[in-house]
Protein backbone atom coordinates (compact mmCIF):
# COMPACT_ATOMS: atom_id res chain seq x y z
CA UNK A 1 0.00 0.00 0.00
CA UNK A 2 1.30 3.43 -0.90
CA UNK A 3 0.05 6.79 0.37
CA UNK A 4 0.97 9.75 -1.84
CA UNK A 5 0.53 13.19 -0.28
CA UNK A 6 0.41 16.06 -2.76
CA UNK A 7 0.18 19.80 -2.28
CA UNK A 8 -1.49 22.20 -4.69
CA UNK A 9 -0.90 25.94 -4.47
CA UNK A 10 -3.40 28.47 -5.77
CA UNK A 11 -2.78 32.13 -6.39
CA UNK A 12 1.00 31.91 -6.71
CA UNK A 13 3.42 31.13 -9.49
CA UNK A 14 2.25 27.52 -9.70
CA UNK A 15 -0.96 26.83 -11.58
CA UNK A 16 -3.81 25.35 -9.59
CA UNK A 17 -3.78 22.25 -11.83
CA UNK A 18 -0.17 21.43 -10.93
CA UNK A 19 0.46 19.41 -7.80
CA UNK A 20 3.73 18.78 -5.94
CA UNK A 21 4.39 15.49 -4.22
CA UNK A 22 5.53 16.21 -0.67
CA UNK A 23 5.56 12.72 0.83
CA UNK A 24 5.19 9.07 -0.11
CA UNK A 25 4.36 6.58 2.63
CA UNK A 26 4.62 2.85 1.95
CA UNK A 27 3.14 0.08 4.11
CA UNK A 28 2.76 -3.66 3.73
CA UNK A 29 -0.63 -4.80 2.45
CA UNK A 30 -2.97 -6.34 5.01
CA UNK A 31 -0.66 -5.53 7.93
CA UNK A 32 -1.19 -3.55 11.13
CA UNK A 33 2.43 -3.63 12.24
CA UNK A 34 2.96 0.08 11.47
CA UNK A 35 -0.20 2.03 12.17
CA UNK A 36 -0.30 5.60 10.94
CA UNK A 37 2.59 7.91 10.35
CA UNK A 38 5.79 7.51 12.32
CA UNK A 39 7.42 10.44 14.07
CA UNK A 40 10.16 10.66 11.45
CA UNK A 41 7.63 10.60 8.59
CA UNK A 42 5.58 13.30 10.27
CA UNK A 43 8.63 15.52 10.71
CA UNK A 44 9.63 15.03 7.07
CA UNK A 45 6.10 15.81 5.88
CA UNK A 46 5.95 19.03 7.89
CA UNK A 47 9.39 20.08 6.65
CA UNK A 48 8.44 19.57 3.01
CA UNK A 49 5.15 21.46 3.35
CA UNK A 50 6.85 24.30 5.17
CA UNK A 51 9.61 24.56 2.58
CA UNK A 52 7.07 24.65 -0.26
CA UNK A 53 4.90 27.27 1.41
CA UNK A 54 7.73 29.57 2.51
CA UNK A 55 9.39 29.43 -0.92
CA UNK A 56 6.15 30.30 -2.67
CA UNK A 57 5.36 33.12 -0.24
CA UNK A 58 8.78 34.75 -0.54
CA UNK A 59 8.82 34.37 -4.32
CA UNK A 60 5.41 36.01 -4.66
CA UNK A 61 6.40 38.84 -2.33
CA UNK A 62 9.67 39.48 -4.19
CA UNK A 63 7.77 40.00 -7.45
CA UNK A 64 6.13 43.06 -5.92
CA UNK A 65 9.53 44.44 -4.87
CA UNK A 66 11.26 44.34 -8.25
CA UNK A 67 9.57 47.53 -9.47
CA UNK A 68 10.20 51.07 -8.25
CA UNK A 69 7.47 52.28 -5.90
CA UNK A 70 7.87 55.85 -7.22
CA UNK A 71 8.01 55.60 -10.99
CA UNK A 72 6.95 52.00 -11.51
CA UNK A 73 9.95 51.05 -13.68
CA UNK A 74 11.64 47.67 -13.25
CA UNK A 75 14.78 47.66 -11.13
CA UNK A 76 18.06 46.44 -12.56
CA UNK A 77 19.16 43.09 -11.14
CA UNK A 78 22.59 42.92 -9.49
CA UNK A 79 22.85 39.40 -8.05
CA UNK A 80 20.93 36.77 -6.12
CA UNK A 81 21.88 35.21 -2.84
CA UNK A 82 20.04 32.94 -0.44
CA UNK A 83 19.13 33.44 3.20
CA UNK A 84 18.13 30.84 5.77
CA UNK A 85 14.81 31.27 7.55
CA UNK A 86 14.38 29.26 10.74
CA UNK A 87 10.81 28.18 11.30
CA UNK A 88 9.01 25.80 13.64
CA UNK A 89 9.02 23.13 10.94
CA UNK A 90 12.60 23.36 9.84
CA UNK A 91 15.18 25.68 8.29
CA UNK A 92 14.30 26.88 4.80
CA UNK A 93 16.72 28.48 2.35
CA UNK A 94 15.07 30.96 0.01
CA UNK A 95 16.60 33.12 -2.76
CA UNK A 96 17.09 36.78 -1.93
CA UNK A 97 17.68 38.86 -5.08
CA UNK A 98 19.50 42.18 -4.76
CA UNK A 99 18.35 44.84 -7.26
CA UNK A 100 19.89 48.23 -7.82
CA UNK A 101 18.05 51.26 -6.52
CA UNK A 102 16.11 53.24 -9.10
CA UNK A 103 17.75 56.24 -10.75
CA UNK A 104 14.79 58.42 -9.75
CA UNK A 105 15.75 58.06 -6.08
CA UNK A 106 19.50 58.57 -6.51
CA UNK A 107 20.98 61.91 -5.52
CA UNK A 108 23.14 63.78 -8.03
CA UNK A 109 26.79 62.89 -7.80
CA UNK A 110 26.24 59.76 -5.72
CA UNK A 111 26.52 56.22 -7.12
CA UNK A 112 23.62 53.84 -7.04
CA UNK A 113 23.52 51.23 -4.33
CA UNK A 114 21.99 47.80 -4.11
CA UNK A 115 19.26 46.78 -1.69
CA UNK A 116 18.04 43.48 -0.33
CA UNK A 117 14.27 43.76 0.25
CA UNK A 118 13.87 40.31 1.81
CA UNK A 119 16.66 40.88 4.32
CA UNK A 120 15.08 44.17 5.38
CA UNK A 121 11.64 42.60 5.70
CA UNK A 122 12.82 39.55 7.66
CA UNK A 123 15.40 40.93 10.08
CA UNK A 124 15.15 38.24 12.71
CA UNK A 125 15.52 35.29 10.27
CA UNK A 126 13.42 33.31 12.73
CA UNK A 127 9.65 33.06 13.07
CA UNK A 128 7.91 34.24 16.27
CA UNK A 129 6.49 30.74 16.84
CA UNK A 130 9.98 29.23 17.01
CA UNK A 131 11.12 31.99 19.34
CA UNK A 132 8.11 31.31 21.54
CA UNK A 133 8.73 27.55 21.74
CA UNK A 134 12.43 27.98 22.41
CA UNK A 135 11.90 30.50 25.20
CA UNK A 136 8.96 28.65 26.74
CA UNK A 137 10.66 25.27 26.98
CA UNK A 138 13.99 26.76 28.03
CA UNK A 139 12.13 28.41 30.91
CA UNK A 140 11.16 24.94 32.19
CA UNK A 141 14.10 22.74 31.17
CA UNK A 142 17.87 23.12 30.87
CA UNK A 143 19.00 24.40 27.51
CA UNK A 144 20.29 21.05 26.25
CA UNK A 145 17.16 19.18 27.31
CA UNK A 146 14.92 21.81 25.72
CA UNK A 147 16.92 21.46 22.49
CA UNK A 148 16.59 17.68 22.50
CA UNK A 149 12.85 17.89 23.17
CA UNK A 150 12.20 20.26 20.27
CA UNK A 151 14.36 18.20 17.96
CA UNK A 152 12.46 15.08 18.95
CA UNK A 153 9.01 16.36 18.03
CA UNK A 154 9.77 18.92 15.29
CA UNK A 155 11.93 18.83 12.13
CA UNK A 156 14.64 21.02 13.69
CA UNK A 157 17.71 18.80 13.37
CA UNK A 158 19.95 21.57 12.06
CA UNK A 159 17.78 24.54 12.88
CA UNK A 160 18.51 24.98 16.58
CA UNK A 161 21.18 24.25 19.16
CA UNK A 162 21.44 24.71 22.89
CA UNK A 163 23.58 27.79 22.25
CA UNK A 164 20.87 29.34 20.10
CA UNK A 165 18.25 28.64 22.78
CA UNK A 166 20.44 30.30 25.39
CA UNK A 167 20.88 33.34 23.14
CA UNK A 168 17.11 33.36 22.60
CA UNK A 169 16.54 33.50 26.37
CA UNK A 170 19.00 36.40 26.65
CA UNK A 171 17.28 38.25 23.82
CA UNK A 172 13.74 37.75 25.11
CA UNK A 173 14.78 38.44 28.70
CA UNK A 174 16.52 41.64 27.64
CA UNK A 175 13.35 42.74 25.82
CA UNK A 176 11.23 42.00 28.90
CA UNK A 177 13.66 43.89 31.13
CA UNK A 178 13.66 46.88 28.79
CA UNK A 179 9.85 46.86 28.72
CA UNK A 180 9.72 46.90 32.52
CA UNK A 181 12.12 49.85 32.62
CA UNK A 182 9.98 51.70 30.07
CA UNK A 183 6.88 51.01 32.18
CA UNK A 184 8.71 52.38 35.22
CA UNK A 185 9.72 55.54 33.35
CA UNK A 186 6.22 56.14 31.96
CA UNK A 187 4.27 54.86 34.96
CA UNK A 188 2.05 57.03 37.16
CA UNK A 189 3.60 58.96 40.00
CA UNK A 190 2.09 58.63 43.45
CA UNK A 191 1.20 61.93 45.11
CA UNK A 192 1.95 62.26 48.81
CA UNK A 193 -1.18 64.34 49.45
CA UNK A 194 -3.58 61.61 48.35
CA UNK A 195 -5.50 59.87 51.13
CA UNK A 196 -4.49 56.22 51.06
CA UNK A 197 -6.39 53.04 51.86
CA UNK A 198 -5.69 49.32 51.97
CA UNK A 199 -5.63 47.68 48.55
CA UNK A 200 -8.68 45.61 47.62
CA UNK A 201 -6.98 43.90 44.67
CA UNK A 202 -3.71 42.68 46.21
CA UNK A 203 -4.04 41.15 49.64
CA UNK A 204 -0.36 40.79 50.46
CA UNK A 205 3.08 40.59 48.86
CA UNK A 206 5.72 38.24 50.19
CA UNK A 207 9.38 38.45 49.16
CA UNK A 208 12.28 36.04 49.58
CA UNK A 209 15.64 35.43 47.92
CA UNK A 210 17.84 32.60 46.75
CA UNK A 211 21.55 32.24 46.03
CA UNK A 212 23.01 30.61 42.94
CA UNK A 213 26.56 29.60 42.20
CA UNK A 214 28.37 32.23 40.18
CA UNK A 215 29.99 31.45 36.86
CA UNK A 216 32.67 33.63 35.32
CA UNK A 217 34.45 33.18 32.02
CA UNK A 218 38.24 32.72 31.86
CA UNK A 219 38.51 36.11 30.16
CA UNK A 220 36.71 37.89 32.99
CA UNK A 221 38.79 36.08 35.63
CA UNK A 222 41.99 37.10 33.84
CA UNK A 223 40.77 40.70 33.69
CA UNK A 224 40.07 40.62 37.43
CA UNK A 225 43.56 39.25 38.14
CA UNK A 226 45.17 41.90 35.94
CA UNK A 227 43.22 44.63 37.71
CA UNK A 228 44.31 43.27 41.11
CA UNK A 229 47.94 43.25 40.02
CA UNK A 230 47.66 46.83 38.81
CA UNK A 231 46.32 47.89 42.18
CA UNK A 232 48.88 45.86 44.11
CA UNK A 233 51.74 44.07 42.32
CA UNK A 234 52.26 41.84 45.37
CA UNK A 235 48.66 40.60 45.39
CA UNK A 236 48.78 36.96 44.28
CA UNK A 237 45.36 35.86 45.46
CA UNK A 238 42.78 35.04 42.83
CA UNK A 239 39.34 36.60 42.94
CA UNK A 240 37.03 34.56 45.12
CA UNK A 241 33.93 32.99 43.68
CA UNK A 242 30.75 34.79 44.67
CA UNK A 243 27.07 34.03 44.32
CA UNK A 244 24.13 35.40 42.35
CA UNK A 245 21.32 36.80 44.49
CA UNK A 246 17.88 36.21 42.95
CA UNK A 247 14.92 37.96 44.58
CA UNK A 248 11.51 36.37 44.05
CA UNK A 249 8.08 37.21 45.36
CA UNK A 250 4.40 36.43 45.04
CA UNK A 251 1.32 38.61 45.32
CA UNK A 252 -2.04 37.19 46.41
CA UNK A 253 -4.86 38.65 44.33
CA UNK A 254 -8.50 38.83 45.32
CA UNK A 255 -10.07 37.65 42.06
CA UNK A 256 -7.16 36.08 40.16
CA UNK A 257 -4.45 33.52 40.64
CA UNK A 258 -1.33 34.78 42.46
CA UNK A 259 1.27 36.61 40.36
CA UNK A 260 5.03 36.12 40.56
CA UNK A 261 7.96 38.43 40.05
CA UNK A 262 11.71 37.87 40.18
CA UNK A 263 14.95 39.62 39.37
CA UNK A 264 18.66 39.55 40.16
CA UNK A 265 19.35 42.20 42.75
CA UNK A 266 22.57 43.41 41.10
CA UNK A 267 20.94 43.84 37.66
CA UNK A 268 18.14 46.13 38.84
CA UNK A 269 18.75 49.91 38.99
CA UNK A 270 16.02 50.42 41.60
CA UNK A 271 14.41 47.63 43.62
CA UNK A 272 11.58 49.89 44.95
CA UNK A 273 10.71 50.91 41.38
CA UNK A 274 10.49 47.23 40.38
CA UNK A 275 8.16 46.53 43.28
CA UNK A 276 5.94 49.50 42.41
CA UNK A 277 5.79 48.49 38.73
CA UNK A 278 4.78 44.96 39.73
CA UNK A 279 2.06 46.30 42.05
CA UNK A 280 0.75 48.69 39.38
CA UNK A 281 0.49 45.81 36.91
CA UNK A 282 -1.31 43.73 39.55
CA UNK A 283 -4.05 46.35 39.85
CA UNK A 284 -2.98 48.49 42.81
CA UNK A 285 -4.18 52.07 42.45
CA UNK A 286 -2.31 55.25 43.31
CA UNK A 287 -4.37 55.73 46.47
CA UNK A 288 -3.90 52.12 47.67
CA UNK A 289 -1.18 50.54 49.77
CA UNK A 290 0.00 46.94 50.17
CA UNK A 291 1.69 45.12 53.04
CA UNK A 292 4.95 43.27 52.34
CA UNK A 293 6.10 40.24 54.37
CA UNK A 294 9.78 39.27 54.34
CA UNK A 295 12.64 38.34 56.61
CA UNK A 296 15.37 40.69 57.82
CA UNK A 297 17.41 40.70 54.59
CA UNK A 298 18.78 44.13 53.76
CA UNK A 299 17.59 44.25 50.15
CA UNK A 300 13.98 43.72 51.23
CA UNK A 301 14.08 46.57 53.70
CA UNK A 302 15.53 48.93 51.09
CA UNK A 303 12.88 47.92 48.55
CA UNK A 304 10.01 48.53 50.96
CA UNK A 305 11.41 51.75 52.44
CA UNK A 306 11.71 53.34 49.00
CA UNK A 307 8.47 51.95 47.60
CA UNK A 308 5.53 54.27 47.01
CA UNK A 309 2.85 51.58 47.16
CA UNK A 310 4.11 49.43 50.07
CA UNK A 311 2.57 50.47 53.36
CA UNK A 312 5.06 48.70 55.62
CA UNK A 313 7.16 45.60 55.97
CA UNK A 314 6.15 42.81 58.34
CA UNK A 315 8.79 40.47 59.73
CA UNK A 316 8.08 36.88 58.76
CA UNK A 317 6.76 34.83 61.68
CA UNK A 318 8.39 31.62 60.45
CA UNK A 319 11.90 33.02 60.91
CA UNK A 320 10.97 34.37 64.33
CA UNK A 321 9.66 30.99 65.43
CA UNK A 322 12.81 29.26 64.17
CA UNK A 323 15.00 31.62 66.24
CA UNK A 324 12.99 30.82 69.37
CA UNK A 325 13.07 27.11 68.57
CA UNK A 326 16.86 27.14 68.30
CA UNK A 327 17.15 28.92 71.65
CA UNK A 328 14.73 26.50 73.34
CA UNK A 329 16.53 23.46 71.94
CA UNK A 330 19.82 24.74 73.39
CA UNK A 331 18.44 24.40 76.91
CA UNK A 332 18.27 20.61 76.76
CA UNK A 333 21.64 19.13 77.67
CA UNK A 334 23.15 22.45 78.74
CA UNK A 335 25.66 21.64 81.48
CA UNK A 336 25.70 25.17 82.88
CA UNK A 337 22.05 24.94 83.97
CA UNK A 338 20.79 22.71 86.70
CA UNK A 339 18.26 20.07 85.57
CA UNK A 340 15.61 21.53 87.86
CA UNK A 341 16.04 25.01 86.31
CA UNK A 342 15.73 23.93 82.67
CA UNK A 343 11.93 23.94 82.73
CA UNK A 344 11.92 27.49 84.07
CA UNK A 345 14.32 28.64 81.32
CA UNK A 346 12.22 26.97 78.61
CA UNK A 347 9.08 28.59 80.06
CA UNK A 348 10.75 32.03 80.00
CA UNK A 349 11.71 31.57 76.33
CA UNK A 350 8.13 30.50 75.50
CA UNK A 351 6.74 33.57 77.29
CA UNK A 352 9.06 35.81 75.26
CA UNK A 353 7.90 34.10 72.08
CA UNK A 354 4.20 34.67 72.82
CA UNK A 355 4.89 38.29 73.69
CA UNK A 356 6.15 38.73 70.13
CA UNK A 357 3.09 36.82 68.87
CA UNK A 358 0.84 39.42 70.52
CA UNK A 359 2.86 42.37 69.17
CA UNK A 360 4.80 43.19 72.35
CA UNK A 361 8.28 43.19 70.93
CA UNK A 362 9.85 45.51 73.50
CA UNK A 363 8.59 43.39 76.41
CA UNK A 364 9.93 40.28 74.70
CA UNK A 365 13.36 41.91 74.31
CA UNK A 366 13.32 42.86 78.00
CA UNK A 367 12.36 39.28 78.97
CA UNK A 368 15.20 37.80 76.88
CA UNK A 369 17.70 40.30 78.27
CA UNK A 370 16.62 39.55 81.84
CA UNK A 371 16.94 35.80 81.24
CA UNK A 372 20.41 36.26 79.80
CA UNK A 373 21.50 38.35 82.79
CA UNK A 374 20.13 35.71 85.15
CA UNK A 375 22.02 32.88 83.45
CA UNK A 376 25.26 34.88 83.30
CA UNK A 377 26.02 34.00 86.94
CA UNK A 378 26.49 30.35 85.92
CA UNK A 379 30.07 29.32 85.25
CA UNK A 380 30.80 28.66 81.57
CA UNK A 381 27.48 30.02 80.36
CA UNK A 382 29.09 32.53 77.98
CA UNK A 383 30.73 29.61 76.12
CA UNK A 384 27.52 27.61 75.65
CA UNK A 385 25.26 27.35 72.62
CA UNK A 386 22.36 28.80 74.61
CA UNK A 387 24.32 32.02 75.17
CA UNK A 388 24.89 32.59 71.45
CA UNK A 389 21.34 31.61 70.48
CA UNK A 390 19.85 34.02 73.02
CA UNK A 391 22.14 36.78 71.74
CA UNK A 392 21.10 36.15 68.14
CA UNK A 393 17.45 36.12 69.18
CA UNK A 394 17.84 39.32 71.21
CA UNK A 395 19.46 41.29 68.36
CA UNK A 396 17.06 39.80 65.79
CA UNK A 397 13.99 41.03 67.68
CA UNK A 398 15.56 44.36 68.67
CA UNK A 399 16.81 45.26 65.17
CA UNK A 400 13.45 44.43 63.59
CA UNK A 401 11.23 45.98 66.25
CA UNK A 402 9.65 48.31 63.69
CA UNK A 403 8.52 45.35 61.55
CA UNK A 404 6.74 43.47 64.35
CA UNK A 405 2.93 43.40 64.45
CA UNK A 406 0.21 41.60 66.37
CA UNK A 407 0.58 38.24 64.64
CA UNK A 408 -2.21 36.66 66.64
CA UNK A 409 -4.73 39.26 65.53
CA UNK A 410 -3.68 38.92 61.87
CA UNK A 411 -3.89 35.14 62.12
CA UNK A 412 -7.42 35.16 63.52
CA UNK A 413 -8.49 37.60 60.80
CA UNK A 414 -7.22 35.22 58.15
CA UNK A 415 -4.40 37.52 57.05
CA UNK A 416 -0.99 36.08 56.15
CA UNK A 417 1.80 36.24 58.72
CA UNK A 418 4.45 34.13 56.99
CA UNK A 419 6.50 34.41 53.82
CA UNK A 420 5.75 30.80 52.92
CA UNK A 421 4.15 31.93 49.65
CA UNK A 422 7.42 33.67 48.77
CA UNK A 423 9.46 30.57 49.63
CA UNK A 424 7.23 28.53 47.34
CA UNK A 425 7.78 31.20 44.69
CA UNK A 426 11.54 30.81 45.12
CA UNK A 427 11.18 27.05 44.69
CA UNK A 428 8.99 27.51 41.64
CA UNK A 429 11.01 30.22 39.91
CA UNK A 430 14.58 29.51 41.01
CA UNK A 431 15.11 26.12 42.61
CA UNK A 432 13.21 23.88 40.19
CA UNK A 433 14.94 25.41 37.17
CA UNK A 434 18.31 26.78 38.25
CA UNK A 435 19.53 25.17 41.44
CA UNK A 436 17.78 22.08 42.79
CA UNK A 437 19.56 18.79 41.92
CA UNK A 438 21.48 20.52 39.12
CA UNK A 439 25.15 21.50 39.23
CA UNK A 440 24.71 24.82 37.44
CA UNK A 441 26.67 28.05 37.51
CA UNK A 442 25.10 31.32 36.47
CA UNK A 443 26.09 34.83 35.56
CA UNK A 444 24.11 37.79 36.82
CA UNK A 445 22.77 38.57 33.36
CA UNK A 446 21.90 34.97 32.49
CA UNK A 447 20.04 34.33 35.74
CA UNK A 448 18.24 37.69 35.56
CA UNK A 449 16.94 37.24 32.03
CA UNK A 450 15.95 33.61 32.58
CA UNK A 451 14.06 34.57 35.76
CA UNK A 452 12.12 37.23 33.81
CA UNK A 453 11.17 34.77 31.07
CA UNK A 454 10.21 32.06 33.56
CA UNK A 455 8.03 34.47 35.53
CA UNK A 456 6.27 35.55 32.33
CA UNK A 457 5.62 31.90 31.45
CA UNK A 458 4.39 30.98 34.94
CA UNK A 459 2.11 34.04 35.06
CA UNK A 460 0.62 32.93 31.70
CA UNK A 461 1.65 36.27 30.20
CA UNK A 462 3.97 34.81 27.56
CA UNK A 463 2.67 34.28 24.03
CA UNK A 464 3.55 34.79 20.39
CA UNK A 465 1.62 38.07 20.40
CA UNK A 466 3.61 39.26 23.43
CA UNK A 467 6.86 38.50 21.61
CA UNK A 468 5.68 40.49 18.59
CA UNK A 469 4.78 43.44 20.86
CA UNK A 470 8.20 43.32 22.51
CA UNK A 471 9.91 43.27 19.12
CA UNK A 472 7.94 46.29 17.91
CA UNK A 473 8.61 48.18 21.14
CA UNK A 474 12.33 47.38 20.92
CA UNK A 475 12.51 48.63 17.33
CA UNK A 476 10.64 51.81 18.25
CA UNK A 477 12.89 52.44 21.27
CA UNK A 478 16.06 51.97 19.21
CA UNK A 479 14.91 54.08 16.26
CA UNK A 480 16.82 57.30 15.44
CA UNK A 481 13.75 59.39 16.26
CA UNK A 482 13.58 57.93 19.76
CA UNK A 483 17.27 58.65 20.34
CA UNK A 484 16.87 62.24 19.14
CA UNK A 485 13.84 62.69 21.43
CA UNK A 486 15.84 61.36 24.37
Amino acid sequence: MRLIIEARLEGGKTSETEATTVAVVERKDRSVADLGLTLAEGRALLAEVQSLLVSEQTAGWMESQLACHRCGSMLAHKDARSIALRTVFGKVKVPSPRPWTCSCAAKPGQPRRSVSPLCKAVRQRVTPELEYLQARWAAHLPYRQATELLREVLPLDKGISFGSIRRRILTVGSALDAQIERDIASGPKVESTVQVRESTTVGCVSVDSAWLRFSSSPRSRKAARDLAELKSPWAQKLTQDRHVNVVAGRATLADHTPRLFAYVHKMVPSAPARLDQFLFESGVGQDERVTVISDDAGEFGKAVDGSQLARARILDWFHIAMKFKAARSSVFGNKTIEPDDRIAVETAIDHAKWLVWHGRGQQSVFRIKTLDATLMVNDGYEYSTLYWNLRRLFFYIENNAGALVNYGMRYHKGQPISSSIAESAVNLVVSHRMAKKQQMRWTDKGAHYLALVRVAVLNEEFSVERLAELARASVAANSPNAHRAA
